[in-house]
């Protein structure tokens, strides 16, 4: 039986949020514990992305046949299936970040505030992107339910079934 490991998964999201330092670094926490972290928030992250595509399709393949001690799939997942689960990975973790969207204000006075930073803004700013984001991510998930995930030739309708 072939199986895909969370890994290959991981390593698409980590290149997503690379410049995330702080997703990578964890106070008083080697380089390896830091590492171990990311990889447990990962799965995390992988567990409700597999949530939410099976809330915006029917798959042909069960991406809940996992095995959790093995850290795998029990199929091979192809890159495209690989890549639409770590953009939605990488959605979740962006919409995390909106609770961050606060201003700074500790040295500024409210001239400084009003002249130098919108949260509004930024805020309507984060959102656009973040839609933009989602709605590239719901065409991949639309073009692969489309196709056959194994030869990727456009699936038909059978109407007499």
């Amino acid at each position: 039986m072939s199986t895909t490991s969370f890994d290959l998964f991981y390593t698409r999201f980590f290149n997503k949020v690379e410049k995330d330092a702080d997703f990578f670094d964890y106070y008083n926490h080697t380089g390896e514990e830091s590492m171990e972290i990311a990889k447990q928030r990962a799965e995390n992250y992988l567990i409700e992305a597999v949530d939410e595509l099976k809330t915006k399709c029917e798959t042909t393949v069960n991406f809940y046949d996992m095995d959790m001690e093995n850290k795998c799939f029990n199929f091979k997942a192809y890159s495209n299936e690989i890549e639409i689960i770590s953009r939605i990975m990488f959605k979740i973790y962006l919409e995390r970040d909106i609770a961050l969207m606060k201003p700074i204000v500790n040295s500024l006075s409210a001239t400084d505030i009003k002249a130098l930073f919108s949260p509004a803004a930024d805020r309507k700013t984060f959102d656009e992107m973040l839609k933009r984001y989602e709605s590239k991510t719901d065409t991949m998930i639309s073009q692969y339910i489309a196709r056959d995930r194994e030869t990727g030739k456009r699936r038909t309708i059978r109407y007499e079934s």
